[in-house]
């Protein structure tokens, strides 16, 4: 594959356990156990297992490590979201060798662990540091434009190919050095996949690149633009888009309004104010899905948050955070349809058939079969459709 170069590490807090994790007969568990007991009484647990996950590479394989992060999530219940880790993973990979790039999205584990961060994180990685003009970007446009399709060694769901095409959204703001219109038009130029249309999720990820900078690199590219947005200015400086680049660029603020959002309660003001119908439906679509995705050890927190959002919505709540066991890990089957059974009435329904009616996108055939079997019969009979 191309990524066996040594790379330097940051840390040498974690060296004695990355000995221990190489020594013939470790298990992945007793590995997690360790690495668990070094981060239990960390201030900051999420910056407690990047640092020690991410000191473990070269030495230890990405299969091995992503084996070590599902025991690890095992073990410690807080510890759940890890999107942000595989990302961190996938652009250390493509620093070995970035020519080899395309080569590295098949290291993504299959069952999709880390809602697909590792491929937004080698997609990224590759190009972060390339400012392309207009004639190097049509040279590079049949690479952006076959990167997340199926190939030999790569076969991805509906959902692996979403995430993937949202990483090249974020992607595309690095390379136009932050420019909106030029990163949409990419998006636009590569949306006809013949497996399907991606263009929304691209979009998605070049305002999301703004609103939610991780990385130094990242804050440098908010730096580029004229005026930065924030809850005073956002809406102004969103409403300069057509409606479907404005709606993208509004539901991408949530950043800026995370506590009331996932606590349910700012979630009707958020998405008020969309230029039409359509893209209201996508502005909750986007933030129940955050209340997922940010409380995965925290179900009860979750349920709460749903309980309290418009009545019309509710349904689709429960069903995002369901729905966001299974996008983090797919192995996750039980917990997610559990969850839906905290709804009542119409809730539980629309919650449990919402599932049904993405197994196929989010699984694949075999595993979605396995899936729809532990749902109630009436949810079963929506997979069959």
């Amino acid at each position: 594959m191309g990524f066996s170069k040594k790379i330097t590490i940051a840390s040498g807090i974690l060296l004695l356990v990355v000995v221990a994790f190489l020594l013939p007969g470790t298990s992945a568990s007793a590995n997690a156990t360790a690495i668990v007991k070094v981060c239990a009484s960390a201030t900051d647990l999420e910056d407690c297992y990047h640092r020690e996950i991410l000191n473990l590479y070269p030495q230890v394989s990405i299969p091995e490590i992503f084996s070590l992060i599902r025991e690890i999530r095992k073990q410690d219940g807080r510890y759940q979201f890890c999107h942000v880790l595989a990302h961190k993973l996938g652009q250390r990979v493509v620093e070995e060798n970035p020519n080899l790039w395309a080569d590295a999205v098949p290291l993504n584990p299959a069952d999709g662990l880390c809602s697909n961060g590792f491929v937004h994180g080698v997609i990224i990685g590759r190009f972060r540091d390339d400012v392309l003009n207009d004639r190097q970007v049509q040279v590079a446009l049949p690479d952006f434009a076959k990167a997340c399709e199926p190939r030999p060694d790569w076969q991805p769901t509906g959902f692996d190919q979403a995430t993937c095409y949202h990483g090249l959204g974020h992607l595309f703001m690095f390379i136009t050095d932050a420019s909106y219109d030029r990163s949409l038009a990419i998006c636009r130029a590569i949306e006809q996949s013949p497996t399907g249309n991606f263009d929304r999720v691209c979009r998605e990820g070049v305002f999301m690149q703004i609103y939610q900078p991780l990385e130094p690199d990242d804050f440098d590219l908010v730096e580029l633009l004229p005026e930065k947005p924030d809850q005073n200015n956002y809406r102004r400086l969103c409403v300069r888009f057509g409606p479907e680049d404005e709606g993208a660029c509004l539901r991408e603020a949530w950043p800026l309004f995370k506590d009331d959002l996932m606590s349910g309660v700012g979630v009707k003001s958020f998405c008020t104010g969309q230029p039409n119908i359509k893209e209201e439906d996508a502005c909750y679509d986007s933030v129940l899905a955050i209340i997922g995705r940010g409380s995965l050890s925290k179900p009860d927190d979750a349920a709460q948050a749903c309980s309290v959002v418009p009545e019309k919505q509710r349904g689709k709540c429960f069903a995002s955070v369901a729905s966001a066991y299974i996008e983090e890990n797919r192995l996750d089957m039980q917990q997610a349809v559990d969850f839906c059974y905290r709804a009542d009435g119409n809730a539980q329904g629309t919650c449990l058939e919402t599932l049904a009616r993405r197994a196929r996108f989010t699984f694949g055939s075999g595993q979605a079969d396995v899936f729809c079997a532990m749902l109630p019969e009436s949810a079963q009979k929506v997979c069959e459709r």
